[in-house]
Parts: structure tokens; C-alpha cells; sequence
């Protein structure tokens, strides 16, 4: 993201403590340059493909369930609106819900405060 190395990952999750009051990242193992898939990229966004998303997507579920049972993480952030989309779908099947995934312009529009404007 822009001409900041690594800014792919630090530049979300800056926008995104700076939204949250409380900001819990998934393990390192499983984050950065070895983050996962969410499994419905590649054009596999397609519910006749939902078993193969499933378990696509289990890599990084696995990483979720684990914030959640450590941590008490409440809901995941994506930036990536296929990711999103993909969450939404296949987070049921492991038990959770499906708006537990929320975008992280969502976050950041919920975060936003406009104060009425000042007459001059």
C-alpha cells in the first residue's frame, strides 16, 4: 500500500486500532507474510464451490477460533471485500456468525464523529 514496505499489513491495521478500543491481532505464524487465504479468491466466490471454500478457509478459521477462545475476540475485520463476502458464507458452517466479519471501512466509518459545522 502506497510506497510503504509491508504497508499491506501495517496500513489496515493502524486504521483499524485507531477505530477499535480494543485491537487483538491473530498469531504471527499466521499473519503478514504468512497470512492464508480466506479460500473464495481465484473465482471461487461461487456457492456451487462451497464445500471447497469451507475448507479453504479453515486454515484462517482455525486462527479465529483461537483469538476467540485466548483472547474473547468478538468480531474479525477484513479489508478485502471477497474475504468478507467469504466469512459471511462459510463462518456459519464452522458454528459462528456470520456478522462476526466486518469491513474494516465499516470500522472506520462507524469509527467517524462529524460535529455540526460552525457558523461563521
Amino acid at each position: 500500500m502506497g510506497d510503504t514496505p509491508g504497508g499491506q499489513f501495517t496500513i489496515p491495521r493502524a486504521l483499524i486500532q485507531s477505530a477499535c478500543s480494543n485491537f487483538v491481532d491473530m498469531a504471527p505464524e499466521t499473519t503478514h507474510e504468512h497470512t492464508f487465504c480466506c479460500g473464495g479468491g481465484g473465482g471461487l466466490l461461487t456457492d456451487d464451490l462451497l464445500e471447497l471454500r469451507v475448507k479453504g478457509a479453515l486454515p484462517r478459521v482455525s486462527a479465529l477460533k483461537r483469538v476467540i477462545e485466548e483472547d474473547g475476540v468478538t468480531h474479525m475485520a477484513a479489508i478485502c471485500a471477497i474475504c468478507k463476502s467469504q466469512f459471511s458464507k462459510v463462518l456459519p458452517e464452522y458454528g459462528m456468525g456470520m456478522d462476526m466479519v466486518v469491513s474494516v471501512h465499516q470500522l472506520i466509518g462507524d469509527a467517524l464523529v462529524f460535529e455540526p459545522a460552525q457558523q461563521t
